[in-house]
C-alpha cells in the first residue's frame, strides 16, 4: 500500500513537506506542490482526508490549473490568485497542464482525491468533455475561456479588446496591419480576430490576408517570420500581435531588417505581461491582467465554497484596456 513516504521519496521531498501541501496547514512552494500532486496521482495514492476535512469543515485547499507556466502570461495568474487564496486563509494547488488535456484529466481527479474546496480552470483545450464529469460536483470558476457548462465562467471581451487595440492603430494612419496570430482555432483568437475584422470593415480595408502571419509557435518563430515578413517590397506599417510573449522576436526580427520602432513600424500586442514595459521603446499593448479581476473571480468561487453548493452557469466579461507607450506612431491620415 502506497504511503505519504512513498509519495515524498518519489517527490524528491520530505514526508514533512508532502503532509503540509496536502494538509494546507502550512505553505508550500507551488513548484514542489506541483510536483507531490504529480507523485499522488502517478503513484495513485489516495489520503484519508475525509475525515480530516469534515472536522476542518473543509480543506482549505484550492486547485489552479493552468495551461502552461512558461508562457509568461501565466506567473501573473498564480501570483494574484495565490494573495486572495491566502488572504482567505486558503492554500493555493498549482497543477500545470502543459497544455495537455489528460494531464488536465488528471489534476480534476487529484484535485478531487484531496478533497479540494474550489477550482479555479484555464482550459488547455478547446474541448472539454474530460472536465464534464467534475462541473456541478466541485465548486468551480473557469477563467478566461467561455464554455457552454453549467458552471461559472469570468473573461475578457476579446473581441472589445482586439478592437481597441486595431482601432487604435487604424486612428493613427495604419491601413497595412500585420496579425500575428498563434493558433487561429484557439476560441479566444477567433474572438480577437472578430475584433480586428471589425475594425477593417469599418475602415475599409480589405487586404488584410496579405500581411496575417498565422501559427507563430515561440519567440523565435515570431523572429523568423517577421524577418521574412519585413523583405516584402509593400511591407506593412504596422503590427498586432494577439499575445505579447511574441514581442521579443518580433522586435528583434524588425530591428534585425535596419528598421526601427516606431520610426519605420508600429507595433501593439496583447495581455501586458510585465517584461513588455521594459522592450526598447516600451510596448503598446491591451491590458489583459488578473490583477486587475483576481478579487472578483476569487469571490465567485468563494460565494459557492461558503455554501458548499456548485453555481449554476453565468457568464462574466471584463473590459481590456489600452496601454499607451511608445510603440506606435501616427503616419497620417487620422479617423
Amino acid at each position: 500500500m502506497v504511503g505519504i513516504r512513498d509519495v515524498a521519496k518519489y517527490a524528491g521531498v520530505s514526508p514533512s513537506t508532502v503532509s503540509r501541501a496536502l494538509s494546507g496547514a502550512a505553505y508550500v512552494e507551488p513548484e514542489k506542490k506541483a510536483k507531490i500532486l504529480r507523485a499522488v496521482s502517478e503513484l495513485n495514492y489516495k489520503p484519508n482526508l475525509a475525515a480530516r476535512s469534515l472536522k476542518r469543515g473543509g480543506s482549505r485547499l484550492i486547485g489552479l490549473i493552468i495551461p502552461d507556466i512558461m508562457n509568461p502570461y501565466y506567473p501573473e495568474v498564480v501570483k494574484y490568485m495565490e494573495v486572495c487564496a491566502m488572504e482567505a486563509g486558503y492554500s493555493l494547488i498549482l497543477c500545470d497542464a502543459l497544455g495537455d488535456a489528460k494531464k488536465e484529466e488528471e489534476y480534476f481527479a487529484t484535485l478531487k482525491y484531496l478533497f479540494v474546496d474550489g477550482i479555479l480552470y484555464i482550459a488547455s483545450t478547446e474541448n472539454i468533455e474530460h472536465v464534464k464529469p467534475y462541473i456541478g460536483d466541485i465548486p468551480m470558476v473557469i477563467v478566461n475561456r467561455t464554455f457552454d457548462v453549467d458552471a461559472p465562467c469570468i473573461n475578457i471581451d476579446n473581441v472589445d479588446a482586439s478592437y481597441q487595440a486595431v482601432k487604435y492603430l487604424a486612428g493613427k494612419g495604419h491601413r497595412k496591419i500585420a496579425l500575428y496570430i498563434n493558433d487561429k482555432d484557439r476560441q479566444y483568437n477567433r474572438e480577437r480576430l472578430a475584433g480586428c475584422l471589425k475594425v477593417f470593415e469599418e475602415y475599409g480595408i480589405r487586404d488584410y490576408g496579405k500581411y496575417m502571419v498565422k501559427d507563430v509557435e515561440s519567440e523565435d518563430d515570431a523572429y523568423v517570420k517577421t524577418l521574412e515578413l519585413m523583405k516584402a517590397e509593400d511591407r506593412p506599417t504596422a503590427v498586432f500581435m494577439f499575445n505579447d510573449f511574441m514581442a521579443f522576436g518580433v522586435y528583434r526580427g524588425i530591428t534585425k531588417s535596419g528598421l526601427r520602432i516606431p520610426d519605420d513600424i508600429s507595433v501593439v500586442g496583447f495581455d501586458d505581461i510585465p517584461s513588455v514595459k521594459y522592450l526598447d521603446p516600451p510596448l503598446t499593448t491591451l491590458r489583459h491582467s488578473l490583477a486587475d479581476t483576481s478579487e472578483v473571480i476569487f469571490e465567485k468561487l468563494a460565494e459557492q465554497m461558503r455554501s458548499q453548493t456548485c453555481a449554476p452557469a453565468s457568464r462574466t466579461y471584463f473590459k481590456g484596456r489600452l496601454i499607451v507607450r511608445e510603440s506606435v506612431r501616427e503616419i497620417g491620415a487620422k479617423e
